[in-house]
């Protein structure tokens, strides 16, 4: 019976180790790290309220259905609550294992290509550890949807040219069943698919033309059964319907938009600089880079057709990409997470390239890669410690994409959070006049009234407020808080009929927070306020819904009870 890696010799054994101690020298910065403020406060809030596990598995309840994605979440925090270096832990360790199956694809294709496989499949590895591209998708805990993904579809395609050598139905079985894996982690891996069949036709092996054939007919079912799924439970795959929508898009300027997104990443692959979390926006001229792609695989094709057909397997995996940046519609329209699983690809099939004979030219290509793989290392940690800096991650940010609204909201969020009021109220005004998103409009709105209430600037906040909202009712939960609180703040300078008038305000406010969002406390407060008006009888309702729906734990059920037994004696 075979090892997992063929039965390697014990100095590729070493290598092997040698890799995954390196991953983790330079991404340990991440384990020590706490959660990001995009997306992954989310997952955290989800996952901690333990949903149900018919809520992950089932469609119809989130934006996307990638249901192995999500037990993954639900099961960091069935077992050890949701920590932050746990979970960052999870993402290195699967940086780890996609580093090795690199090893493995391209010793293969050394292997089929005549090459000595160790050195080829040694460089390849190395340079897909260590890509500066790949750092975002590591070092954020959302990003774990690529690693995933890549894990599922490199497993399926080395167990695919197992089958092609010498076909069992165990390779095939296991090919299928990984790729159904990868359908379920992420959409995009639909377009592992057409890698399938691309190895198909330039791969040798005893596999004949009609069993290939065969083969990639129950590859594709699986794919097929994925739409049919996001056509009769819409509900729970609109992501995937807004992915792959061509509405509203005009065809000629959507071809332009698609080969500058093709061009921009493939120059990312070659040279990654500069990084940036943040990409709105990319040089039109690189729809020219992107142009001559398909003329170069073709050319390529021609004479080396087993490392094209791996080039073209990245053109493919990055296409779901370039179908986000023309349809808008992600937080941004780039980004350098998209290019983990193609950045595998191209590694696979520059390994052939790698040469076995050391002469002095060969020599001299190998120290300026060494270099190069150094200088990714320093790069890679360098960029893994800043992901720890929330504060100084997003001052970069906005530094390299300085008209991008919601970057500069997440800078006031950690400018605030570091106690620099003032720079975080200039950071907001800015993002408030540079955003073009409607759904960041309410957010950054209440950022603003949240910096003017740590000011203290509480007319502001309530000034803020009815801009924003031309009704209460319209006001959503947050900013209803925000509202009571600040008008709170503020009845210790009023007295009189203005005291009283603002106090029914509050009452009004929270009345309409409780519709809005359920929480003893406010039933509380308003007794409060109902006692500071004089109207006792009503008072002593609401402490006693408090004190009857409150927690055993809140801090306000013993005061709650307090004031029962006074308004009682006093009644």
């Amino acid at each position: 019976m075979r090892s997992w890696a063929n039965n390697i010799s014990t100095r590729q054994t070493l290598f092997c180790l040698l890799l995954v101690s390196l991953v983790l020298a330079v991404y340990y910065p991440a384990l020590l790290s706490s959660i990001h403020p995009v997306d992954d406060p989310g997952i955290v809030k989800l996952y901690a309220s333990s949903p149900p596990l018919s809520q992950i598995l089932l469609p119809g309840f989130s934006y996307y259905y990638r249901p192995v994605l999500e037990l993954s979440f639900w099961l960091d925090n069935a077992l050890w609550g949701m920590e932050p270096g746990v979970m960052h832990l999870e993402n290195v360790l699967l940086h780890c294992l996609n580093t090795l199956l690199v090893f493995l694809l391209a010793r293969k294709a050394c292997e089929q290509q005549g090459v000595e496989p160790f050195p080829g499949g040694a460089l390849a590895a190395l340079l897909f550890s260590l890509h500066p591209v790949n750092v975002e998708g590591v070092a954020w805990i959302a990003g774990r949807s690529d690693l995933l993904l890549t894990l599922f579809a490199l497993s399926a395609w080395l167990q695919w040219l197992r089958w092609l050598a010498a076909p069992k139905w165990r390779n095939l079985a296991l090919a299928l069943l990984l790729l159904v894996a990868a359908l379920l982690t992420k959409e995009t891996a639909l377009a592992a698919g057409g890698v399938f069949l691309l190895l198909a036709l330039v791969w040798p092996g005893t596999a004949p033309l009609r069993q290939r054939l065969a083969a990639l007919g129950l590859v594709a079912a699986p794919g097929l059964l994925l739409v049919l799924f996001a056509l009769l439970f819409r509900s729970g795959t609109s992501g995937l319907a807004r992915f792959t929508s061509a509405a509203g898009l005009h065809h000629w300027s959507a071809l332009s938009d698609a080969l500058a997104a093709l061009g921009f990443y493939a120059r990312k692959l070659v040279f990654p600089f500069p990084l940036n979390f943040a990409i709105t926006e990319v040089d039109p001229r690189h729809a020219l880079l992107g142009a001559a792609l398909l003329p170069a695989l073709l050319w390529l094709f021609l004479r080396r057709r087993v490392m094209a057909a791996w080039f073209a397997s990245a053109l493919l995996m990055v296409l779901p990409a370039v179908l986000v940046a023309v349809n808008q519609v992600a937080w941004t329209p780039f980004a350098e997470r998209y290019l983990y699983l193609p950045c595998a690809c191209c590694a696979v099939a520059l390994a052939p390239f790698i040469p076995s004979k050391a002469t002095t030219l060969h020599r001299a290509g190998l120290a300026l890669l060494g270099v190069l793989l150094v200088a990714y290392a320093a790069v890679d940690l360098q960029r893994t410690l800043l992901w720890k800096d929330k504060l100084a991650f997003f001052r970069e940010a906005v530094v390299r994409s300085p008209r991008f609204g919601s970057v500069y909201n997440e800078l006031g969020g950690q400018l605030l959070e570091h106690g620099q009021v003032e720079q975080a109220a200039a950071a907001f005004t800015t993002a408030d006049r540079l955003n073009k998103r409607e759904s960041m409009r309410l957010l950054i709105k209440a950022n603003l009234m949240g910096v003017a209430f740590a000011r203290q600037h509480y007319l502001e906040v309530r000034t803020l407020f009815f801009q924003t909202f031309k009704d209460k009712k319209d006001a959503n939960a947050d900013c209803l808080d925000l509202l009571q609180k600040a008008d709170s703040r503020r009845l210790a300078t009023l007295s009189g009929k203005e005291k009283v008038a603002l106090t029914r305000d509050i009452l009004e406010t929270l009345d309409l927070l409780g519709e809005k969002r359920y929480d003893p406390f406010w039933l509380y407060r308003s007794g409060q306020l109902l006692l500071a008006v004089g109207d006792k009888a009503k008072a002593a309702q609401f402490f006693s819904r408090a004190y009857r729906l409150a927690p055993a734990d809140a801090h306000y059920r013993k005061p709650a009870e307090l004031y029962l037994r006074r308004l009682g004696s006093a009644q």
